[in-house]
């Protein structure tokens, strides 16, 4: 009897220890791609540099879900796995000719299938297990409005969520959907989604809306070459069901990036003025002047005449230089000459002392800005340890907790003011 109780209790517990190892955390990176019917080669082969670009993209943003859209087949999605190790695809549609939604992701899925709408749109669905809660995710593809309310993929959605929330068992507590093009947003919206607009701008790219799910960044647009539309990238928070206030003030920064990079690499400064032109055009013009006061100055004159004493003892009139003249225009030569030379010398003067200002703003400006974005990281990471710690503490110190957290969000909001004014 004891060795059997012995035996269910490590069953049991191995199932507890199994099961958690099957799920993903709280916090999870979603990646929304439209493939638009591109093919995922095997790296290495002819015609891969996609999958190259997607590689280091996996790579770089290390996320836990895809969502596929204008998928090939199975087969291609089972290419993008291959990509990154841990990858596993999830469900992939088999809609009549047309483009596939498939749902990849590093945990397999309690339930998952496929629904094809009017014109071989549909979605595909999935329901993951994150820490102690379910998540329901969408992937769809909605490429035109419908001409009927009732017949578009969304209201589809929408329908397909209202049964989920109906489930006795495996009943999801956050969605996420995600597609590209959706048409009939307002439907999402009108049924309490949310959404946040990525940053930098892209027409045409995926979107993401949630219900009792947070945003803890503002998704990120990634441009890839080979695809006509950006993919979309975000952070969620399936334990809360709203958006964190940071979510439309905070980017979302891949592993070594700073908030000046980032900045820099979405606003790229505007393209210098061309300079050699404006200076072609000055010199140009100086030297029209130049050359008509030279035909003015140096025109033919009337040589003057002067009275002298010629060999046969008589007089004559011969022509003379005016020694006026001549001493005039050697001065006005050597003093237009040395200011023309004065001038160039301050010139450059001038731009030499103003590049080197420029390079001492821009590095105090880099520092300051390095400085504020590890303050503002290190608020928010107690931020976090607070928040953990407030969800085990007691009653009589939770009030304590939630001052200390109240007190830090000051502070972070602080810092990014002082952020924004040492940018402007």
């Amino acid at each position: 009897m004891k060795k059997t109780i012995a035996s269910l209790f490590v069953l049991s517990t191995l199932l507890v220890l199994s099961t958690r190892a099957a799920a993903l955390p709280d916090k999870v990176r979603v990646l929304a791609l439209d493939l638009q019917n591109t093919r995922v080669e095997t790296p290495g082969t002819p015609g891969s540099e996609f999958s190259q670009e997607l590689r280091h993209i996996l790579e770089l943003a290390d996320v836990d879900i895809i969502c596929v859209q204008g998928a090939i087949d199975w087969e291609n999605c089972e290419r993008i796995c291959q990509l990154k190790p841990g990858l596993q695809v999830l469900t992939c549609s088999a809609f009549t000719n047309a483009p596939q939604v498939a749902l990849i992701s590093r945990i397999g899925a309690v339930l998952s299938w496929a629904d094809e709408s009017d014109g071989g749109n549909g979605f595909a669905m999935a329901i993951l297990q994150c820490s102690s809660r379910k998540l329901a995710l969408f992937t769809l593809q909605s490429s035109k409005p419908a001409t009927t309310p009732t017949s578009t993929v969304v209201d589809n959605v929408v329908s397909e969520v209202r049964k989920l929330k109906k489930f006795p068992q495996n009943r999801p507590d956050s969605f996420i959907v995600a597609g590209a093009a959706i048409a009939r947003t307002t439907v999402l919206i009108d049924n309490t989604f949310q959404t946040v607009g990525a940053e930098p701008k892209s027409d045409n790219c995926p979107e993401f809306y949630v219900m009792n799910a947070g945003f803890l960044t503002r998704p990120r647009s990634v441009t890839l070459k080979g695809l006509r539309t950006s993919a979309i990238i975000s952070d969620f928070d399936t334990g809360s069901s709203f958006s964190s206030k940071f979510a439309y003030q905070t980017p979302l920064l891949f592993p070594g990036e700073t908030l000046a990079s980032y900045e820099a690499l979405i606003h790229p400064p505007a393209p210098p003025a061309p300079v050699g032109n404006n200076r072609l055009v000055f010199w140009a013009i100086g030297g029209a002047l130049f050359l008509l006061f030279l035909m003015f100055l140096f025109r033919p004159r009337p040589r003057t005449m002067q009275m002298v004493p010629l060999a046969n003892g008589g007089t004559g009139m011969i022509p003379v230089d005016d020694p006026m003249r001549s001493n005039l225009l050697a001065w006005i030569k050597s003093a237009f000459l040395q200011r023309l030379i004065s001038h160039r010398q301050e010139l450059m003067h001038n731009e030499a002392e103003a590049t080197r200002r420029t390079i001492a703003i821009e590095e105090k400006l880099t520092n300051l800005q390095i400085s504020l974005q590890a303050r503002i990281s290190g608020y928010e990471a107690r931020i976090d340890r607070l928040e953990q710690e407030l969800t085990a503490a007691t009653m009589d110190n939770r009030e304590l907790i939630r001052a200390q957290i109240d007190l830090l969000k000051e502070k972070v909001a602080k810092a990014k003011q002082e952020h924004a004014l040492g940018r402007n």
